[in-house]
Order: structure tokens, then C-alpha cells, then sequence
């Protein structure tokens, strides 16, 4: 009877009646939910609507509080240091703007201009490659099919176009969605960081004084990781990017600009992107010469080393500290999940529930050691706290 007592209290005592019985209730209010969900719709489109400035939001948030705490030690009030930043960024973006897009704008041109001749190019070296060969056979249908593709480009974006003009309205709904999107999402942003220390105050008043440590805990952590991850990706991605151009343009590859930016925009990408990154430069490459070929890959191991071993070591550290392998099947799964979304946002995800699922586990070890520990040996590292998260022992 005693151990039966005990395992009960170790379940939560009586508490696991109620618990069992809110479960229930969570499950027969899904099903209602189910069947009812036409009526929520509204509510849907309002989450749909927020969502991304949201997400937007607080990626800006994280990238730039750091520098704001920075300006508030030199006594430099957080309202100002806040619009300080925003004018030096938007000064930045139109001067970048201003200097970049002519170039870009002649290369993106340039680009689509030869795009055929470049896989009509690659198409008849493929072809001398397997020639005599019995994959002759299959590589001229795969010819006559990228041709065929590349031909009916112009007819796919008449098509596009003539279906855009017969629903303007949804193209005016999307073209508005967007605008609010950036419109709305620097807003959100402005605040969050001049008034970030009331927002989290009000958040955690909300919630029952028994549990506000708990939660300090859990929202320190998270912050401490997803903040990291995101800063430390972001500058990762950027380094990549400068890297990419610089080397592209020593080596003379056409187009360096236009593939520099698109190895920044992919390396947001955790290992996958810098090699999605390759694809359009090595296409490139091959419509110029073997030599050229050879001098991209050197130009992109040289970047991989430089980004594996003094790039990404002192910025992003061991504060995340997830295996390669974690990171691609998060990847592969949320990538199947969301789509690009899952891609992009997939580690901050994954950070965020090991956050919860640490915090849950270390409760459990500390009922363990009330009820069992002195029996059967405790549990170490029992306590949860951001700076002890990363402990194993």
C-alpha cells in the first residue's frame, strides 16, 4: 500500500485525476473544434494575417537588441538608440540600393537573356560525353526536354500573366498582403525593442506566481538559443555571401553579383544551402570552361573551410550545440511538413522544443528523486536554468 502511495504521489497524487480529466476535455473540444471549424475562420485569417510580420519581427528584434543594450551602457536613452538604428539602417538599405541594383539589374537581365543558349550549351557536352555510350539514348530525350522546357518559357509567363489579368483581385490581395507585410513588420519591431522589458513584464504577470520562475527559465533559454541561432546564421550567411562574391569575381565566373546573392539567401539554410547555392554557379561554370569548373570548386572549399573552421566557430560557438546530423533530419522532416518555411525556420523549431523537453525531463528526475531517490540513486542535474541547459552530466 505504501509503494502504491508513492508511485501515486509520484504521479502528481490526486492532481493526475484532474490532469486526465483536462485532457479529456482538451480532446472533446478538438473534436467539436473539428466539426464546428467553419465558425473560427475569421479567427484563421487574423493568425494567418500576423503571423509572418510577427515572425519578421522578432527575427529583426533579435539581430538589433543586442546593439540597443549596447547604446543604453553608454547612457544613450533606449528610444533614441532604437531610432538611431532604424535611420542607419534604412540609410544603409537606399545607399546599397542606390549602388547595387544598376549591376544587379544588368546581370538578372543578362541572365534570363542567355539562359537558353547556356542549356543548349550544357546540353550538347552532355551529349559528346555519352556519346556511343547506351546512355545516348536517355541523355538526348533529357536534352529535348530542357529544350522543349526553356522554348515554352515565354508562353508559360503569357499564360501567367493573361490568368493574373483575369483575376487582378487576386493579385491585388497578394500584392497587399505583402505591403503590409513589410510595412508592418518594422512597427512590431520598433516597439517590441523600445518596450521589450514592460511586453515580457506584462507576459509573465499574466501567469500564477507558483509557475512565473519556471517560466522566466524556459523564456530566458529559448531566447538565449533561438537569438543566438538566428544572429549567428544570419552573420553566417552574410560572410558566405561576400566570401562567394569575392571569390567568383577572381576567378572572372560571369554573373558573380546575382550567384553571390543567391548563396546568401540559401545559406540561411543550415549545410544544405551552401551547396543549393553551387547548383546555378556550377551551371555557369560549365558553359564557360572545365578550367572554370575547377576554379569554382577550389573557390568553394576554400569558403566551406574558412566558414567551418573560423567563420561559423566564433560566431555561432557551442550555444547551440545540435549534431549535423540533428540538423538535417530536422530539415528532411519539417522541409516535408512546411515547405520552405520548415527549411528556414526548422532548427529554431527543433530549439524550441528540446527548451520544452529539457525543462519537462528535469522535473520529472526531481519527482524521481523525492519518491525513488532514496532507494534507487538520484538523477543528476536536476535543476533547469539557462545557464545550466547545456550540462549533461
Amino acid at each position: 500500500m505504501k509503494e502504491k502511495t508513492r508511485f501515486m504521489n509520484y504521479l502528481g497524487g490526486n492532481n493526475i485525476i484532474f490532469t486526465l480529466l483536462l485532457l479529456i476535455m482538451i480532446g472533446i473540444l478538438i473534436y467539436i473544434y473539428n466539426a464546428i471549424a467553419f465558425i473560427f475562420e475569421p479567427l484563421q485569417v487574423i493568425f494567418s494575417t500576423l503571423i509572418a510580420p510577427l515572425i519578421l519581427a522578432f527575427i529583426l528584434y533579435y539581430l538589433l537588441n543586442p546593439i540597443v543594450d549596447w547604446l543604453e551602457r553608454y547612457k544613450i536613452k533606449r528610444i533614441w538608440g532604437v531610432t538611431f538604428l532604424f535611420v542607419a539602417i534604412i540609410g544603409i538599405l537606399v545607399g546599397l540600393v542606390a549602388l547595387a541594383f544598376p549591376p544587379i539589374q544588368d546581370q538578372v537581365t543578362s541572365l534570363v537573356n542567355n539562359f537558353p543558349s547556356y542549356v543548349d550549351t550544357i546540353g550538347t557536352t552532355v551529349l559528346g560525353w555519352v556519346e556511343g555510350t547506351p546512355l545516348e539514348n536517355s541523355a538526348s530525350d533529357l536534352v529535348e526536354w530542357l529544350n522543349g522546357w526553356v522554348s515554352n518559357i515565354p508562353s508559360v509567363v503569357v499564360d501567367y500573366f493573361d490568368t493574373a489579368v483575369n483575376g487582378l483581385t487576386n493579385i491585388f490581395s497578394t500584392v497587399s498582403n505583402v505591403v503590409v507585410v513589410i510595412v508592418t513588420f518594422p512597427i512590431i519591431a520598433f516597439f517590441l525593442l523600445k518596450d521589450d522589458e514592460k511586453f515580457f513584464s506584462y507576459v509573465i504577470k499574466i501567469i500564477s506566481p507558483k509557475f512565473r520562475k519556471d517560466i522566466k527559465n524556459i523564456f530566458a533559454t529559448i531566447n538565449d538559443q533561438v537569438g543566438s541561432y538566428i544572429k549567428g546564421q544570419l552573420m553566417i550567411s552574410l560572410s558566405l555571401g561576400i566570401m562567394m562574391f569575392i571569390g567568383f569575381t577572381i576567378i572572372g565566373l560571369e554573373y558573380a553579383g546575382v550567384l553571390a546573392i543567391v548563396a546568401t539567401f540559401t545559406s540561411i539554410i543550415p549545410y544544405v544551402g551552401a551547396a543549393l547555392a553551387m547548383i546555378p554557379a556550377i551551371i555557369i561554370a560549365l558553359t564557360t570552361s572545365w578550367v572554370m569548373v575547377l576554379k569554382l570548386l577550389i573557390v568553394w572549399a576554400v569558403v566551406q573551410f574558412i566558414d567551418g573552421n573560423l567563420v561559423e566557430p566564433n560566431i555561432m560557438g557551442k550555444n547551440l550545440n545540435v549534431h549535423p546530423l540533428t540538423i538535417i533530419i530536422v530539415l528532411l522532416v519539417l522541409g516535408d511538413l512546411l515547405g520552405f518555411v520548415g527549411l528556414v525556420l526548422g532548427v529554431p523549431i527543433y530549439a524550441i522544443s528540446r527548451v520544452i523537453a529539457t525543462f519537462v525531463f528535469r522535473k520529472f528526475k526531481q519527482r524521481y528523486n523525492k519518491y525513488y531517490g532514496d532507494e534507487a540513486g538520484n538523477y543528476e542535474n536536476t535543476v533547469f536554468t539557462p545557464e545550466n541547459y547545456q550540462e549533461k552530466k
